[in-house]
């Protein structure tokens, strides 16, 4: 009874939005509401959800320092949809611990699949010819990779269950359509590594061991605005200069790569 509670309530509150086909710029996961925020329901494989740590279960509780809590689902849904390419901070527990991971936006479609093409896609394409594979392939989303197929707003993982017509596919904008900008590895935030200051004339960070640090400062369009580097970082807290005073006011991402570990934190400039 609780799994067939489950179900209904995935339906309602999370499935229904996706059966339409749409497009928006988002990170590949399927959520409901929940007190502290959104909970996780699937993490889209070949998103840039994919590539971080979150988890079905997670519960995302902020975006960008915003807390999520008391929110409705489109409210929500706002706050983690938006301008494709652009970074956003999220922050979400998982197994009772907080975590912080920065997640850059990508172009998701979503569109309607028939059993046929549910089957191709799960170990039929070897029947299909290289014209019938393409088409398959694109489904006429010709700059998209179809990553994923969902029923009812959970993810199908075999070929098993294809009876239901109610089949949405999961395509994403191809890697080499995107511009190139900086890259942020997604961690933990309290990995060793803390931004303890940012102003205009300094940022200041602590780190447990000595080496090599490179503080690099991306804008809210992704586009980085300084990196700057310390080839001998102490053990503790450390002071970096540098001159922000044609730097608008804003969030920025500064992110700390220390030795190879790297932390990322939304951050403010005033």
């Amino acid at each position: 009874m609780k799994s067939l509670v489950k179900v209904s309530l995935l339906a309602a509150m999370m499935a229904a939005p996706l059966m339409a086909d749409e497009s928006f710029g988002g990170i590949g996961i399927t959520i409901y509401q929940v007190r502290e925020g959104v909970k996780v329901a699937e993490v889209i494989p070949g998103t840039p959800a994919a590539e971080t740590k979150l988890q079905a279960g997670d519960v995302i509780t902020a975006v960008d320092g915003e807390s999520l809590q008391g929110m409705n689902i489109e409210q929500s849904k706002e706050k983690l949809r938006g301008q494709v390419n652009k970074p956003l901070e999220i922050t979400y527990t998982s197994e009772g611990e907080s975590y912080t991971a920065v997640v850059r936006r990508a172009q998701i479609t979503v569109k309607d699949l028939d059993n046929k093409a549910v089957s191709a896609w799960y170990g039929e394409k070897a029947e299909l010819n290289a014209q019938e594979l393409e088409t398959f392939a694109s489904a006429n989303v010709s700059d998209k990779q179809l990553v994923a197929v969902l029923n009812r707003g959970s993810l199908v993982k075999n070929e098993a269950e294809v009876a239901s017509a109610n089949f949405n596919g999961i395509y994403v904008e191809k890697a080499n359509e995107f511009e190139p900008k900086p890259q942020v590895k997604n961690v933990v935030r309290n990995a060793g590594i803390e931004l303890r200051g940012f102003t205009r004339k300094a940022v200041s960070y602590s780190v447990k061991t000595p080496g090599r640090t490179i503080v690099t400062i991306m804008n809210a369009d992704g586009e980085q605005v300084a990196r700057l580097v310390n080839d001998r970082a102490n053990a503790g807290i450390n002071t970096i200069g540098w001159d922000a005073s044609e730097i608008p006011n804003g969030r920025y991402m500064v992110s700390i790569d220390h030795d190879g570990a790297v932390s990322g934190k939304m951050a403010v400039l005033k």
